[in-house]
């Protein structure tokens, strides 16, 4: 006696029925349509693969971080650029600064002369002028050697000159560290600020 054993029929045409189950997704398959079902898994494979070795390529062809690289130049070449703007701004505001005090000791200087000349033509002179005429070239000797308000102010020391940004996704933590950037923040116009 036959025993009725009841058959899954195949799932690309039901009036056939299944004669194979697929271990992946578990369907019953004639033999034509189990064929064909392991001929497209073959041709996922094959694009699964390709895609695989062109990404492989565009790493060997170097060409991870290459945006990054470009960023850094250019950002490199701007924060130059701005360097140098600010110390050109501050070696004209020094030379305005000088200028103006060497008119200043000069007047000075032409002021104490004139009173010397006076006073030894008059011969009309003391110990209290010659200390007060020693203690003005001794001030003035002073503000030469060392002008007493220049001073080099570096901004706001909360925040950094120089940030270090990591790139976030899902690099590992070598590939982090080699891609960490510097990103100089626009505070350079107080960074030589002259008072």
């Amino acid at each position: 006696m036959a025993s009725a054993r009841s058959k899954k029929p195949c799932v690309k045409c039901p009036k056939n029925a299944g004669i194979a189950t697929c271990g992946g997704c578990q369907a019953w398959f004639c033999t034509k349509h189990f064929i064909e079902h392991r001929q497209g898994l073959g041709e996922a494979m094959e694009r699964i693969g390709q895609q695989h070795d062109d990404l492989h390529k565009n790493l060997d062809a170097n060409n991870i971080g290459y945006s990054l690289l470009s960023q850094i130049n250019a950002w490199e070449q701007t924060s130059l650029n701005r360097i140098q703007e600010v110390a050109e701004k501050a070696r004209i505001d020094l030379a305005k600064y000088i200028e103006e005090a060497k008119t200043q000791l000069t007047q000075s200087l032409n002021k104490i002369k004139n009173e010397l000349t006076s006073s030894r033509a008059s011969d009309d002179f003391t110990e209290i002028e010659l200390k007060q005429w020693n203690t003005q070239l001794e001030k003035l000797g002073r503000m030469l050697e060392k002008p007493s308000s220049i001073d080099i102010v570096e901004g706001d020391q909360s925040q950094p000159l120089i940030r270090i940004i990591q790139r976030k996704g899902i690099f590992t933590n070598s590939m982090i560290k080699f891609l960490i950037v510097l990103i100089l923040t626009v505070q350079l116009r107080e960074m030589f600020t002259i008072i």
